[in-house]
């Protein structure tokens, strides 16, 4: 009599799981060491990837708090009154949060238009972004950006 059981059926979604987590594994450990690691992962922070594919193909990696991203908000044009100064801060999530459901929402409606600057550094390593946040008639911002160099 024959008691071997038959053999299982390859798990394959216990497969992708286990792939996926050791790719974001292997991306967290390279970004101290690798400069295109790092430069990808300010770009994809400051919505700056080539392409949407670029961009959500990093989403299972978590959000960077190691960089240190500073922000300003100010008037534009500059001279549209001296009692509007500008507004600056650090942010750990991604930027275009500002317009979203963040506090410096409220900020942004004050005038008609505004300039958003977000600056991120990570070891030795920089991207300056600027958003031009111009209200729409829905309630929301319609963003227009620009990498500085």
């Amino acid at each position: 009599m024959d008691n071997r059981r038959p053999l299982a059926k390859p798990d394959w979604l216990y497969r992708v799981i286990l792939a996926t987590l050791a790719c974001v594994a292997a991306w967290l450990i390279a970004m101290p060491i690798s400069p295109f690691v790092q430069q990808t992962t300010l770009n994809r922070f400051h919505l700056q990837t080539d392409s949407f594919a670029a961009w959500a193909i990093q989403a299972p990696i978590p959000a960077m708090y190691s960089f240190h991203n500073r922000y300003r908000i100010e008037a534009m044009p500059w001279d549209a009154s001296p009692f509007l100064t500008a507004r600056t801060g650090t942010l750990n999530h991604f930027p275009v949060r500002l317009t979203t459901f963040a506090t410096d929402r409220l900020y942004l409606k004050e005038v008609d238009r505004r300039m958003i600057t977000l600056r991120s550094d990570y070891r030795g390593r920089s991207l300056t972004t600027q958003w031009i946040a111009t209200p729409h008639e829905d309630g929301g911002f319609v963003l227009t950006d620009e990498v500085l160099p």
